[in-house]
């Protein structure tokens, strides 16, 4: 796998700014910091990206001015929620920096503030000329979404982590099916041989059970005798999981919940010597699970790419077919399996 300039930084132990000087020779950077840099680069095989190299030479040589205009998010869930749950939180971080870096401001309003009607978003939309949105759930159950009608028909948007049918809109989510899958296949790899899924299915039914999907394909390569059946996750299913463990015994378990984790420690069950556990939104700094990141920053920076595509394009207003990108997770280690031998 190639090094990214974020990990050449951190092997050279300096920051990616200061790599990216060094390697074009800045004077800014000191003859021996820039020799140390290429001479790390080459050892470790880095190579920039072609395309990005020449977004960013394109970016430099520009006359036009760093303000482009703004953008808006939209949340429609409760603060808390984008400011606790990592997912939702490196979705807004990596809109915003990315926002940031082609130029436009980023504005944040939350559909649920008590004074924000559609009447008063389309009021300051219009006077801060924000026309490019990226509009964060949760979408399912949403009446405020119908009642914002006529933001929607004006705006540009791109839709964060699901796929909503009403309205009609590009998305940018994670490919749970493959996370499943990458999953999955690391455990079967690790030499596990009975592998579950644990998830609540009211959460899977709305990203159209991708997670459920990926784990079923990949158990039907299994002999029958390992297929366990998956259990439905809720908060005050303690009783019932460990009598489904005792039953099926899985020597591995994929899931979302950190409960699954507790219920087994308190049970005295010793992972992941009895039992593997991989999470399948692992967050950077679960160094104590292992499991599949989501890459959601990348997330957030794509849906401001495909944002600014729409704009420069004029498109605005619901759409006839949605245009979905789907990005995949990244397999991590972490001390919940067994190490590779």
């Amino acid at each position: 796998m190639a090094v990214t300039m974020r990990e050449l930084a951190k092997l050279a132990g300096v920051s990616t700014a200061t790599i990216s000087l060094a390697l074009r020779d800045h004077p800014r950077i000191r003859a021996g910091v820039r020799d140390r840099v290429k001479a790390l680069a080459t050892e470790v095989g880095y190579r920039p990206n072609p395309v990005v190299s020449q977004l960013i030479t394109q970016v430099r040589a520009s006359k036009t001015t760093t303000y482009q205009s703004t953008l808006g998010a939209i949340l429609t869930g409760d603060a808390r929620m984008y400011r606790d749950v990592h997912t939702f939180r490196d979705w807004l971080a990596s809109c915003k920096t990315r926002a940031i870096e082609l130029g436009y401001g980023f504005d944040v309003f939350r559909l649920q503030d008590v004074d924000l009607s559609p009447e008063r978003l389309l009021k300051i939309l219009d006077a801060r000329k924000i026309q490019g949105l990226v509009v964060a759930g949760p979408f399912h159950g949403s009446e405020s979404l119908s009642a914002f009608q006529s933001t929607w028909e004006r705006s540009a948007v791109v839709m964060l982590g699901e796929r909503p049918n009403h309205p009609m809109f590009s998305c940018v989510l994670n490919n749970q099916f493959s996370t499943s899958i990458t999953a999955f296949d690391e455990l079967i790899r690790l030499g596990y041989q009975r592998p579950a899924l644990c998830m609540n299915p009211d959460l899977d039914k709305i990203l159209e059970d991708r997670f459920l999907g990926g784990f079923l394909v990949r158990q039907t390569r299994l002999p029958t005798r390992q297929r366990i059946p998956p259990f439905d996750f809720s908060s005050d299913s303690k009783t019932r999981f460990k009598q489904w463990m005792k039953r099926y015994r899985p020597d591995a378990i994929l899931t979302l919940h950190y409960e699954i984790k507790e219920w087994l420690e308190e049970a005295g069950v010793a992972i992941p010597h009895e039992v593997a556990l991989a999470h399948l939104d692992r967050a950077p700094d679960m160094e104590d699970w292992a499991g599949t990141d989501q890459n959601n920053t990348q997330i957030g920076s794509v849906a401001i790419n495909m944002l600014t595509g729409q704009l420069n394009r004029n498109e605005v207003g619901t759409q006839a077919f949605q245009k979905c990108m789907f990005i995949n997770s990244t397999w991590k280690n972490g001390s919940t399996v067994h190490p590779e031998s």
